[in-house]
C-alpha cells in the first residue's frame, strides 16, 4: 500500500493539470497549477495544443509566476498525472526553484478535480 500524501503547508504539493475546452476555432487547453493545501489555482495560460513543448513551457511559466514565487520559500513537489517521458526535462526546469517531481495520477486528480469541475461547470452555464 502506498504512502498517503497530505499537504501540511502552502505549495508543499502542486498539481499540474490542464482542461480541454471547445472553442469556435476547435479546442483550447487551459493550463493550471493547483496548490493541495490552499486549493488555490494559478492560471498558467490558454494554449492551442497540449504538446510536450507546451507542457514544458507552462511548467516554466509556473516557476516564473509571481504568485507562485512569492509563496515558494520551502520548496515544492510538482504532482503530475502523466508525461513521464518528460521527467528529466521537467526536473531541470523546477530544480532551480527547489522543486521535486512525482507522478501520482490519483493524488493529482484529488487536488485538481474540484477546481477543474468548477471551471467546466462555469463554462457550461449559458448565463456567464
Amino acid at each position: 500500500m502506498g504512502e498517503i500524501l497530505k499537504a501540511n503547508r502552502p505549495l508543499e504539493y502542486v498539481a499540474f493539470c490542464h482542461v480541454k475546452m471547445n472553442i469556435v476555432e476547435g479546442f483550447a487547453y487551459m493550463f493550471l497549477a493547483v496548490d493541495a493545501y490552499s486549493k488555490f489555482a494559478i492560471n498558467l495560460g490558454v494554449e492551442h495544443d497540449d504538446s510536450p513543448q507546451t507542457i514544458l513551457k507552462n511548467i516554466y511559466e509556473l516557476t516564473e509566476n509571481e504568485e507562485f514565487t512569492s509563496l515558494n520559500n520551502q520548496g515544492f513537489t510538482l504532482v503530475m498525472e502523466e508525461n513521464e517521458d518528460l521527467a528529466e526535462r521537467i526536473e531541470a526546469i523546477i530544480k532551480s526553484v527547489n522543486g521535486k517531481l512525482i507522478y501520482n495520477k490519483t493524488y493529482n486528480n484529488r487536488i485538481s478535480n474540484p477546481v477543474l469541475l468548477s471551471i467546466l461547470n462555469k463554462l457550461n452555464k449559458d448565463d456567464f
